[in-house]
């Protein structure tokens, strides 16, 4: 018997090509309602620096394909429209555009890749310097915040995933929190949030991504907002850990998070 939570949302997965029988947005929602979900956000991949006819098609791609999941499972299952949008800064212009369309429900501000780098998907991590690399990923996050298209940010002190697994090399990632401070200091301040993955917790990393320290540091810079996704790219991952990070939520003094619709949060208490 599935155990259905309360509030049992999740706020950031990746849908795939509707074409595909199995990891279609309908398939997606089918799957959620089955698991106990009560939302689901799709949030594909809007990288800004593929430009302007790539963000357009995938901002129209997941609304047309959400507006179609609404109308076979709106009775049963909450279901946002979102875009991830990455490295809003390299390009602003473009990045308001795409962000400040009507239709989109909720959009995730993530920096994958710096100015002239790789995505950190492909760095060589046993051949780079770490201190360097993060201190200009801060340089840089401070930049996506600082441009206020996006409603949270995404996977904050991510790097270490693939470093562990690849690399296994570990981060010591306290040593950047005066850097990181100012940058959640700036999220507060707008009236923005941060995204709490679970993908750290079901690639058994041990914590959320940021970690729980992180929320707290976010609490104390005056933040407020939180959202909860599994940052999944197929069906097997979908709400994976939501509850879990729940959990670890309320530890750190919060008994609440954010689903968005029309780029307002709804604050819901977990029970």
């Amino acid at each position: 018997m599935t155990t259905v939570f309360t509030n049992y949302y999740d706020s950031h997965v990746h849908s795939v090509n509707s074409s595909d029988a199995v990891d279609s947005v309908e398939a997606i929602c089918a799957h959620a309602i089955r698991i106990g979900l009560k939302g689901i956000a799709f949030t594909d991949h809007c990288d800004i620096d593929a430009g302007d006819e790539r963000c357009e098609r995938v901002r129209r791609g997941i609304v047309s394909d959400v507006i179609e999941a609404r109308d076979l499972y709106g009775n049963d299952l909450r279901v946002s429209a979102g875009i991830e949008l990455g490295e809003a800064h390299h390009n602003p212009g473009l990045a308001r555009r795409i962000s400040g369309d009507a239709s989109v429900d909720f959009v995730i501000g993530s920096l994958h890749r710096m100015r002239g780098e790789e995505d950190f998907y492909h760095i060589d991590y046993e051949n780079t310097d770490i201190d360097a690399l993060m201190r200009r990923y801060y340089e840089e996050l401070y930049e996506l915040v600082e441009n206020g298209c996006f409603d949270v940010v995404g996977h904050i002190n991510y790097q270490p995933r693939y470093m562990s697994e690849r690399a296994k090399r570990s981060l010591d990632l306290p040593r950047y929190y005066s850097d990181l401070f100012e940058i959640l200091k700036s999220v507060a301040r707008q009236g923005k949030g941060i995204e709490i993955n679970t993908s750290g917790l079901w690639r058994n990393q041990g914590d959320t991504i940021p970690s729980s320290d992180v929320l707290k540091l976010f609490f104390k810079a005056g933040g407020e907002i939180v959202t909860i996704g599994s940052d999944s790219h197929n069906l097997r991952s979908v709400g994976l850990e939501i509850f879990s990070a729940m959990e670890k939520l309320k530890l750190t003094g919060l008994s609440r998070f954010a689903f968005f619709s029309g780029r307002v949060p709804e604050i819901i208490d977990i029970e």
